[in-house]
Parts: C-alpha cells; structure tokens; sequence
C-alpha cells in the first residue's frame, strides 16, 4: 500500500470512529451534531499527516478558542457568585479554577489519555497534553453547540471537580482567620474606619481587622464583604510570620 493511501485511510478511520461519540455521550450526557470536532481535539499534533489543516490537523487551534471560552465561562461564573470581591480577587479565583493542575485532573477523570490520537512511539502521554486536549474539547463543543450548552456542561463538569470548594479553600480568609482565633481563644472583630459616602466607589469601605485587640490587617473594597476579606488575608499573612 502507498504511503498516500495509507494516511487516506487512517484519516478516514479517525474522523468517522463512532467510539467518539460515544466518548462524548458517556461523559457529557449528549450525542455530538459534527463528530469531526471532537475528534480533531482530541488529535495531538503528532499524529497529524504533515501539511494537514482543517478537521485533519492537530488539536491546537481547537485548544486556543477552548481556552478563551473556558476562561469566559469561569469568569462569569464567579462574577455572578461572588458580587463582592474585587477585580484581583476573582484573577486568583479564575487562575486556579484554571490552572493546567486543574485541567490535567478533570483530564484524568474523562479518560482522555485513552482516546488521545498521538503517535509518540514509546514515550508516555505527558501531563499537558490532557489538559490541552480538553480545552480542545471545549472549543469543539462551543463550535458545535454554541456558548449556552458549552456554558451549562462545562459548569456541571467544574462543579462535579470540586470548584466551589476550591475557591473557598483559596479566597475565604475571613473563615480562615475566625478558625485560627477560635482554636486559640483569642478575639476577632472588623471595624469600619471609613466610608466613601459615594455608592459606586471602588475603595467605598475601609476595614481594620482585630486579633485579641491587635490591628493585624487592613483592606479596602466596594462592599464590606470584600473589605473585610482583604483585611483578613493581610492578618492571616501576619499570624503566619
């Protein structure tokens, strides 16, 4: 057989593998419209026929849209759930919603590596190339369903994977900081020092947090909330010295 012929079939058989499909429909309860998406992003560049673009290339355009509709969907999810922090708090929340750690995991727990097309001979699947190829696989599925369904299944995924719980464990230093006093009988109160008479200012409210009377932190925020989680991140970081 031609080495042309060859890759004729071998594209053939990878864009109409009905094992896709069922992929898809296992683990995002729904049947895929274009099964060539979803099997382009699951396409490592090096099992990609040199010179192939288009459904028969890798899975790193696939992996760039995935990317910026992921950080979309997560942006505006914690903008919604979380009103009163700041612009540099919901950065931190989103980085490690995120991050490839992160990614990498949901990876795992989608079987990805079994149904990666890669061609890398005795080398073992790396770490981000599962990752890659599930925001590959988000880009496929905003392609194929629009944001609103990619939105609701990437959400329900997240969720499944901890995130709400992983945001708390990072952003909630006023729980942190209650936590640490309580263990050692020790009081805690946030007291207002100021107040911008204006509602929409960014800096509205100034809050100083006390440990057994000691002004141990002080943050400015919109609301109190985020005030005082400023405040209670700058104390952790003292009593943490």
């Amino acid at each position: 057989m031609g080495v042309g012929r060859f890759f004729q079939r071998f594209w053939k058989k990878q864009t109409n593998d009905p094992r896709i499909a069922d992929y898809i429909q296992k683990h995002f309860n729904y049947r895929p419209g274009d099964t060539t998406l979803y099997t382009q992003a699951l396409r490592h560049s090096s099992a990609v026929k040199r010179g192939a673009t288009g459904v028969h290339g890798s899975n790193e355009r696939l992996e760039f849209l995935g990317d910026a509709v992921l950080d979309v969907i997560v942006a505006e999810y914690l903008y919604q759930e979380h009103e009163g922090l700041s612009e540099g708090e919901l950065t931190k929340m989103k980085a490690k919603v995120v991050s490839r750690k992160m990614l990498n995991m949901v990876g795992d727990k989608l079987e990805i590596s079994e149904y990666l097309i890669a061609r890398l001979g005795k080398q073992p699947v790396h770490r981000s190339m599962i990752g890659n190829a599930l925001e590959a696989l988000i880009g496929a599925i905003y392609l194929d369903k629009g944001y609103e369904f990619t939105a609701k299944k990437v959400l329900a995924l997240l969720k499944d994977n901890g995130i709400d719980k992983r945001v708390h464990t990072v952003t909630d230093f006023k729980s942190k900081l209650h936590e640490w006093c309580q263990k050692r009988k020790v009081s805690l109160s946030f007291e207002v020092i100021r107040e911008n008479p204006i509602v929409d200012a960014p800096d509205r409210y100034e809050i100083v947090a006390f440990v057994d009377g000691d002004a141990l932190g002080r943050g400015k925020g919109k609301s109190k909330k985020s005030a005082e989680q400023q405040a209670a991140r700058e104390a952790c970081e003292a009593i943490a010295e």
